[in-house]
């Protein structure tokens, strides 16, 4: 079964040189996935020239045997300048280049280079490569730290941050290098997507149209928007402008109600399924006005100290609970998601619901419910 993978571009050796920006349109231009731990870098400055000497001879036996590679990085003789014996990176493969090593063909690679992202597919050509070389052919090779190579990927453009997946986009906010997304959700539209082009992978080019699927396409800003366009819809509130800032720390933004311009309303929306999608009433106590929250798959807790899970039993068709107060005596609610997903549903189809295409565009990828 073919795995979808994530790779972060900016090897320590990129920043070093400034040129991590480089780095995408580069394995792009020479069809490869590649990442750092060059056997340049690390210790190689630290070697005598017959320690560097040794190095160069072992290096060149690498080719494309990652075995061999394994080996060096695992030696503990090459000699110091200080008279030590050392190995390179403590001993230990990155476990960044063991994944790199362990793709197989028809896994897809998601890539970012200014703005624009990147879907590579592994081919029956590829394999591991080791570019050692320091001729000038090769030399952006070593300045941009892209040694440890994976050849013959078949790359193509999907687009800007607002063609992308949600669940996409949450794994380039992420740590480390290398890293695969394992959900069936995420396979399924990056094949779909990578099906725009030539129709490779034999799929139905439609998921299954449920919550889970429809959230993990939506990104964390279609989620605000889809709850602020159900409140204006439900409501008429409307959104402060100036209010919708990163550092905000307990809301999104601020919205107004349009029958009392001093009514505040305050939203809260995590989607995904990882810790940061908990919510903690304890964090809205303070707004001086109504507090809606919204986590797709996390849970809302009372504290985060005691962490007491606030056991919501949406009522039947209920599209939010009252789950509690602020100080000034506020309401706050929790919004069903399993409501939101069905207004979203409705706005698909009705047209005189107002939706930003950036939400709906999605439903053309979720298999239609059966009568």
């Amino acid at each position: 079964m073919s795995r979808v993978w994530r790779l972060h571009t900016k090897p320590k050796v990129s920043v070093k040189n400034k040129l991590e920006t480089k780095v995408a349109n580069e394995l792009i231009k020479r069809k490869i996935v590649a990442i750092g731990w060059t056997l340049r870098e690390d210790i190689y400055n630290e070697l005598t020239a017959t320690g560097k000497n040794e190095l160069e001879e072992d290096e060149k036996s690498i080719k494309d045997d990652f075995e061999k590679y394994k080996k060096i990085i695992e030696k503990n003789n090459y000699e110091t300048i200080k008279g030590e014996k050392k190995s390179f990176f403590n001993g230990k493969v990155n476990p960044n280049l063991i994944r790199l090593n362990n793709l197989k063909k028809d896994d897809l690679i998601w890539i970012r280079s200014k703005g624009k992202y990147h879907l590579g597919r592994v081919t029956e050509k590829s394999h591991y490569l080791y570019a050692y070389r320091d001729s000038q052919k090769n030399s952006d090779i070593l300045k941009l730290g892209i040694n440890n190579q994976f050849t013959d990927i078949d790359w193509c453009e999907v687009g800007s941050e607002s063609d992308i997946p949600g669940r996409i986009l949450i794994a380039f906010y992420q740590k480390g290098t290398l890293i695969e997304i394992d959900e069936k959700s995420v396979l399924d539209i990056s094949q779909i997507l990578y099906n725009k082009r030539d129709n490779y992978y034999k799929i139905p080019n439609k998921i299954v149209n449920n919550k889970k699927n429809f959230y993990d396409l939506l990104s964390p800003n279609d989620c605000e928007d889809l709850l602020y366009f159900y409140l204006y819809h439900k409501f008429k509130y409307i959104v402060i402008p100036s209010t919708n800032k990163i550092n905000t720390q307990n809301y999104e933004f601020v919205m107004l109600n349009s029958n009392n311009r001093d009514e505040k309303i305050y939203i809260q929306v995590k989607n995904g399924y990882s810790k940061g999608s908990d919510l903690y009433l304890e964090d809205y106590q303070k707004l001086d006005g109504k507090v809606y929250l919204l986590t797709t798959a996390g849970n809302i807790y009372e504290t985060k100290t005691k962490k007491k899970l606030l056991q919501i039993a949406f009522k039947q068709n209920y599209e939010f609970e009252e789950i509690g107060s602020t100080k000034n005596n506020n309401k706050i609610y929790a919004i069903n998601p399993e409501a939101l997903y069905e207004f979203a549903k409705r706005a698909y189809k009705d047209e005189t619901i107002l939706m930003p295409q950036s939400i709906l565009q999605w439903f053309k990828y979720l298999e239609e419910e059966k009568e």
